[in-house]
């Protein structure tokens, strides 16, 4: 696929998976806008997309916040004119049980995860359905599609992601409008990095690195293809959940009590939020 003039907003492009897909977008040709929480960070993704495409830019954005949103949109409809391709990535999650993870944590996760999305998708549509072209791309999770312990507040938010995003799929697809949603196992990211001590380490086989997440959300919109869920081992365990639901949890509780690791059993009296962000 030629990107070349395909103007690309990506959401998260501070750090991780957002930050690799803003590079490797713009050196395609991509006219990519990376908006995030973080200027310092922007401006370092910044600088490496403009060694490839000096049509490159930020906003500072805190896609948690409607308003912000709105303002960043209508920035880059101004600059820019379209916006071909949105790419929702931006999201942080927590390692710890529902029952110990204040309220505040949980409301701040799904107004960043899944009404973040929704602000984006709402201000972006509108300049999509009127040229009746463009491309939805929703990061999602493994985590959307198998729920695992110490994580209920993070995995809700990604099987609403999924939902919302076959939804999106059947009302935009008339319009020409398409919708793709990746589910990645794990990430070599700091996505993890503050609670890596506390969650059960995964098999090195299915661990990612965001050069594979980022071919793998290119060749997805190249491909047209609704969803992707990377690694293959992580896809078959989603498709014997699917056939067999009642003998995937079974095997799943077993392996998970092998693996399990209690946070509020290691972190003693320290503060036990654990969490970090796009």
């Amino acid at each position: 696929m030629d990107f070349k003039d395909k103007v690309t907003l990506i959401t998260g492009a501070s750090s991780g998976i957002g930050r690799q897909l803003a590079i490797d977008l713009a050196a395609r040709g991509a006219s990519v806008i990376g908006c995030a929480r973080s200027e310092k960070r922007l401006q370092e993704t910044l600088l490496q997309m403009k060694r490839t495409n000096p049509s490159a830019a930020v906003f500072v954005c805190d896609v948690s916040d409607s308003k912000q949103v709105k303002a960043m949109v209508h920035k880059v409809l101004s600059q820019f004119g379209k916006i071909d391709i949105l790419i929702n990535n931006a999201g942080f999650g927590h390692y710890q049980s529902l029952a110990n993870l204040p309220l505040d944590s949980i409301e701040e996760m799904v107004r960043t995860n899944l009404l973040g999305t929704i602000h984006c998708t709402k201000e972006a549509l509108p300049s999509m359905v009127e040229r009746r072209s463009g491309h939805i791309v929703n990061v999602s999770s493994v985590s959307g599609k198998i729920g695992t312990p110490h994580m209920s507040s993070y995995c809700a938010t990604k099987f609403a992601l999924n939902g919302l995003s076959e939804s999106l799929y059947h009302e935009l697809k008339p319009l020409g409008i398409h919708v793709s949603v990746i589910c990645p196992g794990p990430v070599r990211t700091n996505f993890r990095v503050l609670y890596d001590h506390l969650a059960p380490k995964p098999p090195s086989f299915m661990v990612l690195s965001v050069d594979e997440v980022s071919r793998a959300v290119i060749r997805a919109i190249e491909r047209r293809k609704f969803e992707v869920i990377i690694p293959r081992w992580l896809a078959l365990a989603c498709l014997v959940k699917a056939l067999m639901p009642s003998f995937f949890r079974l095997v799943a509780a077993r392996v998970l009590r092998l693996r399990s690791t209690d946070p509020e059993s290691r972190t003693g009296n320290q503060d036990r939020e654990i969490q970090t962000r796009q």
